[in-house]
């Protein structure tokens, strides 16, 4: 009896990753924060197979429903998944840290206060990436094959354009590839697959190990992946910055700078001043706000471009049935890493908001950090080639963005807090870049979506 859609190939990949930025993946799990990173039943941190699968996927587009590597289910149809991704654990125990957060209004008072847990970046694991083709994954009509569409994978993580966990579009799930190790096993040396089943189906320790680079410079991507416009601004920071942390330990401040520790294996002598992507993305919405109605845009357009730009969610339930309940932010924002500047230790009065007048012995430390240089890093998600509607809006916020980048290299924009009193305030350190396709007359044809977008309101 002649057996059907045989398996002709097997193809094993290793990749060690490490935390380019901090990781906040939840299990749903509060104790010790409001948002716990993922752990085992052991206490083990990770990253789950089913998250790395889930971002690959989406990054390809492949659709749950249409034939794929990543399997399908169309009604009575259906097949399974040809490719196995395995959990990340970490090589060495990381750091994990608690961020605090607060969600602030439109007039920029404080809603809502929360914190949640990280993994420090630096973290690094080993994923364990199997391929097993079929007779039937080999035909032409697919016009894929899994070297390829790893290559993408890789590609887009090095890239930043596969991200993990919370707060992905605000600098945090950022991750890169070090190196690579490859096995590809046939039905002629089934023995040589056998022995490899036997060390445990790990590549790492039975083939020649090729740092990433080089990888990707032997492996071809043809692939149609998203197009991101990338827009990097180099910055100075003038004074001083404040972007609370809170303690209540008595040997340590009350607030201090927000900082990030970048090398687990040295936490004492890593730590780093950082302005998170939340904050640089509430600033720059508040801005862009500010400058559409400036313009003479309505309250609903304001509203319909910042969702489009920013996204949203629909938490009172109001969406129509032809519009969505959620849409993903079209930007993604780094967190920038203050370099060359100091940490100055304050003492101060605790103020009567009534009266202005001093508390009596009321005193509280602070720690602000001061000077240093950083880089601004703006990612924007122009959708695939065909995606004419999604570039135009990308190629809008492109224009907007380059006018909140004066704002802010001129004083006019400040991060953090307490801005009142001369605290975020940058100028240029450099010139900005940008990346994209078709940079030529990139910056003319970006005003002229913007003014598409706004003419009528104007």
């Amino acid at each position: 009896m002649a057996r059907e859609n045989v398996i002709v190939k097997r193809i094993y990949y290793v990749a060690q990753l490490s935390l380019q930025s901090p990781l906040a993946l939840s299990g749903g799990n509060s104790e010790n924060t409001d948002m716990d990173v993922l752990r085992n039943g052991k206490g083990e941190l990770f990253i789950p197979g089913t998250s790395l699968a889930g971002a690959f996927r989406c990054y390809l587009e492949e659709k749950k429903n249409t034939e794929g590597f990543f399997g399908y289910a169309d009604g009575e149809k259906g097949a399974m998944s040809s490719i196995h991704i395995s959990d990340v654990y970490f090589d060495s125990k990381p750091i994990v840290s608690v961020r605090d957060g607060v969600q602030l209004s439109e007039n920029k008072t404080v809603e809502n206060k929360f914190d949640m847990e990280i993994i420090e970046t630096g973290a690094g694991g080993k994923l364990y990436v199997e391929y097993i083709l079929r007779e039937n994954d080999l035909k032409d009509d697919l016009k894929r094959n899994p070297e390829e569409e790893f290559a993408a994978i890789i590609q887009g993580i090095n890239t930043g354009e596969i991200r993990l966990g919370g707060n992905k579009n605000r600098g945090f799930g950022r991750l890169r590839v070090e190196k690579i190790w490859q096995n590809i096993f046939e039905a002629k040396n089934v023995e040589e697959w056998i022995t490899f089943c036997k060390n445990g189906h790990d590549a790492s320790a039975c083939s020649e190990c090729e740092d990433c680079v080089s990888w990707l410079n032997n492996h071809n991507n043809t692939i149609d992946t998203p197009e991101y416009i990338r827009y990097s601004i180099p910055l100075r920071l003038t004074g001083g910055i404040s972007i609370r942390r809170y303690s209540a330990q008595p040997d340590k401040a009350d607030y201090e700078h927000i900082t990030c520790h970048m090398n687990p294996a040295d936490p004492e002598h890593s730590v780093r001043p950082v302005i998170p992507g939340t904050s640089w993305n509430g600033a720059i919405r508040a801005d862009i706000r500010d400058i559409l109605s400036q313009i003479g845009c309505s309250s609903a357009k304001i509203r319909e471009l910042l969702q489009c730009w920013f996204g949203y969610v629909d938490v009172s339930g109001e969406s129509k049935e032809e519009e969505p309940s959620a849409r993903q932010s079209m930007v993604i924002i780094g967190e920038s890493v203050l370099e060359g500047g100091e940490d100055v230790p304050m003492t101060r009065n605790k103020i009567n908001r009534f009266d202005s007048s001093t508390i009596e012995s009321a005193l509280y430390s602070e720690i602000m950090h001061c000077g240093g240089e950083t880089t601004l890093e703006i990612m924007i998600r122009a959708g695939r080639k065909n995606e004419t509607e999604n570039r135009k809006y990308a190629l809008a916020l492109l224009a907007i963005l380059q006018l909140v980048v004066q704002d802010i290299t001129k004083g006019y924009l400040a991060v953090g807090g307490q801005t009142s009193i001369g605290r975020g305030i940058f100028t240029l350190a450099g010139e900005p870049t940008l990346s994209a396709a078709n940079e030529k007359d990139i910056w003319k044809e970006a005003q002229q979506k913007l003014q598409e977008l706004v003419w009528k309101e104007m």
